[in-house]
Formats: structure tokens, sequence, C-alpha cells
């Protein structure tokens, strides 16, 4: 039975409406929460006498340092340029439920991480020139130093700024970071020349983190006095888990609090022990009222708040958004995790959602590439699935979820492996019958969006159509485009490579595309830019290709209100279904 666009339109509203929250911290009103709430990316608060969310920030949310634990004050950031990431830094106080603009007379610019510790607030800014660490102590702005590569701010405590990035000319390394405000000194530090570390928090004087070190993701801390690096044995629940990466590394009341990783599902952990939740993903937790509260989601339901003391299996759901009759009736694809072999014999991590063998089947390709699709909410997802599309979701070499490893396998070669491999994806789905070859079709959004593009260019016939979001047709020209993060981010994703920025850009294969394709841009998009795209198209024209092109007005990379989510899916699943039909 064909579906009407005014039930597409429908199902659409319904999903891009469903809140969704993750647990970032804890105040006197609350448990705090960061999310899509009254139709926008927002701050709120939980009342967990009353169970009912309040928005606490007037604007839209583009970034947020985490809060501390029982400090009733919040910072965000505010992009103020129609979605070219401009960025002015906004505070909340919890309390009198006021959100003001924090810092006047400076020039708005990109912000990638932030940190605040009850007094001073260190931030990442980029321009585009530099990527520097700034500070801002309550009363002036300060650059402190320019980083030597792609670098983010994690964490600051007692005036000492630390955080990780890509410093050293290596991108197949990230080094740890500290900045003495006082001295206004940058030093780079690592465990390990050549390894990955990351999620670097401060404690007592110690900063933890992630690493690879010694082989396997694991916890390490770093002596800020001594100037030495040990190895954290994990214990108890956790140990049984081993994890293959993390979410999280913080402390809470002096607790040592973890989200770890694992075949694309999340569990969180209290001293080791672990937290009682619903199989899914535990994207958020914080300690409020003697009790843990933490956000889990999945691919089969939205963000639920879950409450617990920590008994054995013992938890309760305190609150979970409620989800429309139509869309119930919809949802009900059997999600599956499996392996699928590519070309090279690589095993390639794959979410599947199934409606029925033989129905229409979309490859969902995520973006990054250093993302993954987890077991977690996914609008972009969860629209095909309510449309009647089978999704297989491969997690392609270059996702994180799976270690340092598969990861770092991208690098050097995106459009590469990571092409045959969303190939192997979709070749399985023929295979195991849940796919008609006549019925088999591409979409991603961001560097998903350029895997769509360059593979129907450099797999032509393989997808009967391609849906591409906010996606990269020319690397050559977005490189020339972009401020100094995202020239970096290239330098690194390609190793140096300059001669393959052409070779791998879909610009340089137009003339194969063969079959029908669905473009979505964003006009103000400063990532992905819309310049490039125009060139694309304009030459798809020439030669009678067959496309369809929508430019979305004021609006930028980021999605971050219901609004902008259907801007986006609306012409891309309309078009799908018309391929389908």
């Amino acid at each position: 039975m064909e579906t009407k666009v005014s039930e597409i339109v429908r199902i659409l509203e319904d999903l891009a409406s469903i809140p969704i929250y993750s647990v970032i911290g804890c105040s006197g009103k609350g448990v705090i929460l960061y999310g899509l709430h009254e139709g926008i990316s927002s701050v709120s608060v939980f009342d967990t006498e009353s169970r009912k969310i309040k928005r606490l920030s007037k604007y839209s949310v583009a970034e947020i340092a985490r809060p501390l634990p029982g400090v009733d004050k919040i910072i965000y950031t505010r992009d103020i340029a129609k979605g070219a990431e401009k960025h002015e830094i906004r505070f909340i106080d919890i309390n009198e439920e006021t959100d003001e603009k924090l810092i006047e007379n400076i020039e708005p610019m990109r912000v990638v991480g932030m940190a605040y510790d009850g007094k001073d607030i260190a931030f990442t800014g980029v321009t585009e020139k530099a990527i520097s660490v700034f500070h801002f102590d309550g009363k002036k702005i300060d650059k402190i130093v320019d980083l030597p590569g792609m670098g983010f701010v994690t964490s600051l405590k007692n005036r000492i700024v630390v955080g990780n990035g890509s410093l050293q000319g290596d991108p197949k390394s990230m080094e740890l970071f500290t900045v003495n405000l006082d001295k206004k000194k940058l030093d780079i530090i690592t465990p390990k020349p050549g390894s990955i570390n990351k999620l670097p928090v401060v404690y007592e004087n110690k900063i933890y983190f992630e690493s690879n070190a010694e082989g396997k993701n694991s916890l390490m801390i770093y002596d800020l006095d001594s100037q030495k690096f040990s190895k954290i044995l994990g214990k108890g629940d956790y140990a049984k888990y081993d994890p293959t990466e993390h979410l999280l590394i913080d402390f809470i009341d002096d607790k040592l609090i973890i989200i770890g990783k694992k075949n694309g599902r999340a569990k969180a952990f209290v001293n080791w022990k672990e937290v009682p939740s619903p199989e899914g993903t535990v994207n958020g937790i914080t300690l409020c009222g003697g009790h843990v509260y933490a956000s889990v989601t999945s691919l089969k339901f939205p963000s639920k708040i879950v409450k617990s003391t920590m008994g054995p299996g013992e938890y309760e759901v305190v609150y979970e958004p409620s989800i429309s009759n139509l869309l119930e009736n919809r949802l009900n694809g059997r999600v599956t995790f499996t392996k699928i072999e590519s070309s090279d014999g690589v095993k390639v991590p794959t979410f599947v959602i199934e409606v029925s063998k033989g129905a229409p089947t979309v490859i969902y390709v995520h973006g990054g590439p250093w993302s993954e699709v987890m077991d977690e909410w996914r609008i972009m997802i969860s629209s095909l699935v309510a449309l009647g599309f089978n999704v297989v979701a491969p997690n392609f070499r270059g996702s994180t979820g799976y270690g340092e490893k598969y990861r770092l396998m991208d690098i050097g070669d995106p459009g590469g492996g990571d092409l045959e491999d969303v190939a192997a994806a979709a070749k399985w789905a023929m295979e195991t019958g849940l796919a008609n070859k006549d019925k088999i079709y591409i979409m991603g959004y961001s560097y998903g969006g350029y895997m769509t593009l360059w593979s129907m260019v450099s797999k032509p016939g393989l997808f009967k159509c391609g849906a591409a979001g906010a996606a990269i047709s020319d690397w050559e020209e977005m490189y020339e485009l972009s401020d100094a993060i995202f020239r970096e981010f290239i330098d690194m994703l390609f190793a140096g490579k300059k001669e393959l920025l052409k070779e791998r850009s879909p610009i340089s294969k137009f003339r194969s595309l063969k079959d029908p394709l669905c473009i979505v841009q964003n006009q103000n998009d400063t990532r992905t830019p819309l310049k490039p795209m125009l060139r694309f198209v304009e030459k798809l024209q020439d030669l009678g290709k067959k496309y369809e092109l929508h430019v979305i007005p004021d609006m930028g990379h980021i999605i971050n209100s219901v609004d902008d989510a259907v801007k986006i899916l609306l012409p891309l699943l309309l078009f799908l279904k018309r391929c389908s039909s």
C-alpha cells in the first residue's frame, strides 16, 4: 500500500517532535538534561519529585560545558550566524532561571570544546587562521595559546586547562595537553609516542583518560605533580564487561563514573559497579539525591531516564516520552547486530533493522567518519523504518567503538576501504535475501553524504538511488573554504596525501553517475559548504544526469531543531519513497 505524502509528513513530524535527552548533571532543582526539548536543542531540568521537565535555555544550544556537581550554573554556546557556527557564550543560573550572554566584546568564533570549574572558563576557539585556547575569568577574555594542531579543551581545575588532540604532526596519534593559566604555558604530553589518548578529565591534580598506549583502549592516569603515567586496573563489573572504548570518564562526589562501549552498546559504572538499565546505550549519567540517574536509548526506543539505587538489576524508568499510535504501529523492525565480511576480509560491525524480507532496503552511512551507529535512537534511521524500509547500517573502517586499530584504518584512505565496506553491506543484504537487487538504496549525512555521492559515482549500478545530505563533492575546494580546524581535519583524515583530495572527490567522477540522486545542502554550512556542490550539480546538469537539489536557506551543518530535521529529511524521504514505488 502506497504511503501518501501527507502521511510521510505526519510520520516525520511525529518523529521529530519526540524529545531526546542525555543526563549531564545534578542541581538543586533536579537532574540536568541536554537534548531536544520543545522542538530545539536545549538545556533542561528534570524535577525528581514531580517528574516534569522544564527548559532552562532561551536559545538553541550548540555546545555545553559539563556541569559541576553542586554548582547551579551552566555555560553553553549559541550559534548567532544562522548555522555558520559563529558562537557566543551564555550563562544559565538554574536557581534564578536566567539565561544571559556571558562574554562581551569578543568576535564570534567557532567554539569546539569548553570547560568550567565554577570560576574560570576555558574553551577552544577557531578562526580562519588558528585553533586557540581562550580563558575567561569573569571579567576579561584572553587568548592563552595557539594549538599546533586539531585540539579540544575538555576539563579545567585549579587553573590548569586539559584537553587532547592531534598535536605532534602524526595523524594517527592524539596527545594530551595542559595549559597553565598563570604561566600561559602549553605542555603536550603522551604516555607513548604514536598512541591515542582521549577523554581527559582532571581530578585531585591527576588527569584520568583513555589510552591505547599499552595496546587496547584502557584507563590511565597522569600525575601532574610527579609527571608520571600509570595504568588503572579495572575491577568488578567493569572488568567483566571489559569495554572496547569509553564515552565518559568523570568524578562525582568522589566517585569514579564511567560509560563504556562494546559491540555497539554502552553501560555505565559507578566505582566499577554496573548501573542497572535497559539494554541499549547509556549516553548520560549523574548522581543526584542519593540515587543514580541515567539516560538510556536504543534503535527501538528514544531516551528514557532511569533511576537506580545500584541494587542487583534494580532500576525504575522515571521518564519515558510518549510515541504516537501511528509510530507505534510502524516502528516494529527487528534489530540485530552482525559482522559483515568486506572485500579484503575485514569484518564490518553492522546494525540491521529488518521490517520484512525483500522490502526496499537502505544502506545508511553514518557521518564523521570518526563516529558510529550504536544501538541508540536516530531520527534518520527511525524515519526510514517507519516508512517501511529495511535499514543496514555498517560501521565501516574508520568508525569509533571498535578500537583504535579499526578507526585508524580510514586515515590516509578515505573513500577507499570504507567504500568497499559500504558496498559489502549492500551485497550482504542482497545475498541474504533481506534486499531485492532492484530496490536497494543508499543514504547518509555529512561524511555519510560524501559516501553516498562517492558510492553512486564509484560503484554505478549498485544502488538504484542515492539520498545525500550535507555532502562533500570536492575535497580540494572544501579545504580552500575551511577554517583552521577543518583544514586540520582534512589534513589528518588524508594523512597529508594532497593528491588524494582530487582523486577521492565525487566531482572527479561525475560522468559515472548512472542512477537518480537527491542532494540536500544547507546554505550556511561551513563544514560541508554549498559552493562545491553547486559546481558538482552544474556538471550533472550539463550531462543530463537525473538528480534533484534542495538548498535549505539560513541553515548550517548541525541539526538543532525539529524544523531543521523536517527540512532536511522530508525531501530525502519523499525521494526514496518515489524510488521504491
